[in-house]
């Protein structure tokens, strides 16, 4: 059996895969490891990779993970890299003059971090969450995430120079992303109406587009 290491977004954890299911793999999630106010994207991978012994993994990154897999797989060989609701390069993230909250934060560094992780009704819908148990489940995710780490990231991100990525990377993208917003982006394959939640509330599709391409 495969296994397909995962990375969540900002703070997130494990529950945010729970739906997904890749026949013939296993989904190991990638637990956030420590980090120093001074770690820039690059070198944050490198931390996140070293916790991956495998050889030549399968990696699935969603949102903030997708983008550390588009830095570890510059850093190491893998197989593949699937990278969700997410942006492969800086222009992605940030585009000038395209909307998106994530490049609103990014770029003003007036709204505090506390925002990601206090849960109201504007991010929620911003994120897609659209019945009860999605609002929950993220309610639950922003209210364990701690603030600090969402600060440490956007402040990475702020400085993330990433201009190329490797042909290992698939990148799979919502055309209803309101956080990385998909004017921005040119992933490879389109979900459409797919949220940045989709990885959640569309889990049937995603895992049958990573099935399509492992």
């Amino acid at each position: 059996m495969k296994n397909i290491y995962c990375i969540s977004g900002l703070g997130a954890d494990e529950r945010i895969f729970r739906n997904l299911s890749i026949p013939g793999a296993r989904l190991v999630h990638v637990p956030w490891a420590p980090y120093d106010k001074h770690d820039e994207v690059p070198c944050y991978a490198q931390k996140m990779s070293e916790r991956i012994k495998e050889k030549d993994p399968v990696l699935l990154g969603v949102s903030f993970g997708g983008m550390l897999a588009v830095e570890i797989a510059k850093q190491r060989h893998i197989d593949r890299a699937f990278i969700i609701s997410s942006a492969k390069t800086r222009n992605e993230l940030a585009a000038p003059g395209t909307g998106g909250l994530l490049a609103a934060l990014i770029k003003s560094r007036l709204v505090p971090p506390a925002f990601f992780t206090m849960p109201n009704t504007i991010l929620l819908r911003r994120f897609g969450a659209g019945n009860a148990d999605e609002r929950e489940l993220l309610t639950e995710i922003l209210e364990d995430t701690d603030p600090r780490f969402v600060k440490w990231a956007l402040q990475a991100l702020l400085k993330w120079q990433s201009e190329s990525y490797t042909e290992k990377i698939v990148h799979i993208h919502g055309t209803g992303d309101k956080i990385i917003q998909s004017a921005n982006v040119q992933p490879h394959i389109w979900v459409e109406g797919g949220s940045h939640l989709m990885i959640y509330n569309r889990a049937a599709e995603i895992s049958k587009l990573v099935t399509e391409n492992l």
